[in-house]
């Protein structure tokens, strides 16, 4: 009976230890900031749109997708995935624009205890 007591004991003590990590769990998300393009602006067939800004987190950046889509069609046109290890880094791309495209732009970060951002910008091409 004994042995049937100290499990009992042995399984309330993780119980009670494993609540009180969830309870200090990262609630932080990641702050995305896109520098370029700005919303709303249009660009010219032919011309880059460089698609650039920074991400910050409490602690750290797992991390990071770029996407680029058709808004007209909803075609995926660009996805880039970067992995920083860090608790900031700096994103640097570009897509050439294309006649006719309205372009959305969405670029999604996710922490270590997957907390996730996601901030959109949408331009245009005429």
């Amino acid at each position: 009976m004994k042995a049937g007591y100290t499990y009992l004991f042995t399984a309330l003590i993780l119980v009670a230890c494993s609540k009180n990590k969830e309870s200090e769990r990262d609630r932080v998300f990641p702050v995305i900031t896109i520098n370029t393009p700005v919303n709303g602006q249009s660009f010219t067939a032919g011309q880059p749109i460089s698609i650039s800004g920074t991400i910050t987190d409490n602690e750290y950046i797992a991390e990071v997708h770029i996407h680029v889509s058709n808004n007209n069609t909803g075609a995926l046109l660009m996805d880039v995935h970067i992995y920083p290890g860090s608790n900031s880094t700096s994103f640097n791309e570009s897509i050439t624009a294309s006649n006719g495209i309205n372009y959305k732009i969405q670029v999604i970060a996710k922490d270590r205890t997957v907390n996730e951002s996601r901030s959109v910008v949408e331009v245009s091409c005429n």
